[in-house]
């Protein structure tokens, strides 16, 4: 029976499983190596069987996770709270593939202080900011950089990064949606097209006009710095806000979508370019945001 399969087979076998996902190396490795750092702790002598993985029960698992805090020279709060989102997402995909009917590691909670919440805008800082935004558009200098940016990381979710290294060839108007592209092999999985608002690409159409920007050109003439900095000085003060960043933007639309809940864990994944560590670590965050709001 599958549920007979013991602890060192189940990390063979999901170890087969990362080399199909489209997962960075370094998240593929840090899944591996938690894993095993698990079962080194449940087999810490090596002529002692490896359990079978229908034994292994979340107090095991929050054990390790003591023993792990307590140790000496233990590892920071961060990685700590890898080692359990690893551990999630073995045991998630053991249940997944039926090797097990349930799942241990699924009602064990992430420790609140292990790392701090984001910022995010509500609703109606959102809609501050865009108004402020446009106020800044319509301004002397005419300067639309503020407003397409928060629209399109409020529509899309999409990283800093990301956003500033978009060109006029990654916009497509017509269907309203922008490319996301990386040029490393191993990043491909962040490649994505992502929908867009009409009202954000009436504004991508006044930015396009005013800076003149047209094939191959970048959409913005600036650093991310410059921009936030734009963001702070001008944006941020109309809308009554202490700070507004790019990170803010992007929770704010991640919050917002998590609150729906209507995408699945794929399309989290896909939507924010993210491996399966990074939209557990995300979805972790975003629970505690909830949880706290309530």
């Amino acid at each position: 029976m599958a549920s007979q399969l013991n602890l060192q087979d189940a990390i063979a076998e999901f170890g087969k499983n990362l080399n199909k996902r489209p997962i960075s190396d370094n998240t593929r490795k840090a899944f591996w190596g938690d894993v095993n750092i698990f079962a080194r702790y449940l087999t810490p002598e090596d002529d002692k069987p490896a359990p079978v993985i229908n034994t292994v029960t979340a107090e095991n698992i929050r054990a390790f996770l003591t023993h792990e805090e307590q140790r000496p020279k233990a590892n920071s709060p961060k990685s700590l709270e890898r080692r359990l989102t690893s551990l999630k997402v073995f045991f998630a995909w053991l249940k997944d593939a039926g090797h097990l009917g349930f799942d241990p590691a699924e009602g064990i909670a992430y420790k609140p202080f292990l790392d701090p919440l984001p910022e995010f805008l509500s609703a109606e800082e959102q809609i501050k900011a865009i108004d402020a935004a446009r106020h800044v558009a319509a301004g002397e200098r005419l300067d639309t950089r503020p407003l397409v940016a928060i629209l399109l990381v409020l529509d899309t979710g999409m990283k800093k990064g990301e956003c500033l290294k978009l060109v006029w060839d990654d916009v497509d108007l017509d269907r309203r949606n922008v490319l996301i592209q990386y040029d490393k092999k191993h990043l491909e999985f962040k490649n994505r097209r992502l929908p867009i608002s009409d009202d954000c690409a009436d504004a991508l159409k006044h930015h396009f006009s005013r800076f003149d920007i047209t094939n191959g050109k970048p959409l913005f003439d600036c650093t991310g710095r410059n921009l936030e900095y734009i963001f702070n000085r001008k944006v941020a003060p109309l809308a009554g806000l202490s700070a507004l960043t790019f990170e803010m933007l992007r929770w704010s639309c991640a919050l917002s979508e998590f609150k729906l809940g209507e995408l699945s864990t794929e399309q989290f994944e896909i939507k924010y370019g993210l491996s399966a560590l990074g939209w557990a670590e995300m979805e972790a965050k975003l629970e505690r945001i909830v949880k706290s709001q309530t």
